[in-house]
């Protein structure tokens, strides 16, 4: 039979419309049942079937700038869109209100003539910065302010913003950066060389694909992978490259797994440590215990090296990039 989570009420037709499902699939009448569940998930609910029949999980809706979608599979994506501005400005928040503000606040301080939106993708926090923001946003009118319903995973809820992107250039910042200067004029000639697919202030290097060391140089290089508070490229490569791998629910190996699959396509990753910004303290989710952060962790590292632990040729040549420096 049909079950739900303990916690949310589905409505009984929705109820009635999985238990038909369930009995098809029983009957072997496999494809009727897939069309029962393309209904219900157009409704708005994951399946995942089980011995016992179908579990319900009512997925988050999207609000775009005040207009909502039911589900964020209903969200167009803008992607294929024409460029409207120079940088798309990508910055997450889930209860971080007071590091959120800091950040868009730096953002428009130091934006100087740069051609800019920010997206702030507001993960259902409940500290109110989607009330900060919704009345900043009728002040400015580059601000666009994004929300789930219910927590999403971080990978996901980042592709929720960048689907929403329409930027030459998509700057990823954590919610923990203050910018302390511009950062656009130097970024904007840095991907000006089309060699260089990704560029990051924290550049991570690895002879093993399972053991990354943060790289030592303070000089501009080539590295294995990027990840932390500011990744920007084109915006262009994610019509090739994809999304964020929506597997990853937590940040751990998600932006190394991410900037695999921009090298994969021929392109550099490229370190600065000359950008003008602050990295501060990352708030942490005081709802995960440390064995489960622990556990999650360990599933991400496992996700990575499924996906790229044998492809050494993407490891970079310590001999070249000593030549490069």
């Amino acid at each position: 039979m049909t079950t739900q989570p303990y916690h949310h009420s589905i409505p009984a037709d929705i109820l009635a419309l999985s238990h038909e499902r369930d009995l098809l699939r029983r009957r072997g009448q496999y494809d009727r049942a897939d069309a029962l569940k393309r209904q219900l998930e157009e409704a708005g609910y994951l399946v995942k079937d089980n011995p016992h029949g179908a579990h319900l999980v009512i997925l988050p809706s999207i609000t775009v700038d005040g207009k909502q979608y039911r589900t964020a599979r209903q969200l167009p994506s803008l992607l294929n869109e024409a460029d409207r501005c120079t940088f798309s400005i990508n910055i997450l928040a889930q209860n971080t209100h007071d590091q959120t503000r800091r950040c868009i606040e730096s953002a428009l301080r130091f934006v100087g003539n740069a051609d800019i939106e920010i997206l702030l993708m507001d993960n259902a926090s409940q500290d109110g910065i989607d009330l900060w923001a919704d009345m900043i946003r009728y002040q400015e009118p580059r601000l666009h302010v994004l929300r789930a319903s219910r927590v999403m995973g971080t990978a996901e809820a980042r592709n929720i913003g960048l689907k929403q992107s329409r930027g030459r250039y998509i700057v990823l910042l954590d919610s923990s950066t203050e910018l302390t200067g511009d950062i656009f004029t130097p970024l904007a000639e840095l991907l000006g060389d089309h060699a260089i697919g990704i560029v990051g202030t924290h550049g991570l290097q690895t002879d093993d694909m399972r053991h990354f060391e943060e790289c030592s140089s303070e000089e501009e290089s080539e590295v294995a992978a990027l990840d932390g508070p500011c990744l920007v490229f084109r915006r262009k490569l994610l019509r090739e490259v994809g999304l964020f791998d929506e597997g990853y629910r937590t940040t751990a190996y998600m932006d190394i797994d991410f900037t695999f699959a921009i090298r994969d396509s021929g392109t550099q990753a490229l370190v600065t440590h000359t950008l003008p910004l602050v990295s501060h303290p990352v708030a942490t989710d005081s709802n995960l215990s440390e064995a489960e952060r622990t556990r999650q962790n360990r599933r991400n590292f496992y996700r990575f090296l499924d996906k790229w632990g044998d492809r050494e040729d993407l490891i970079p040549s310590l001999e070249e990039i000593s030549e490069e420096e």
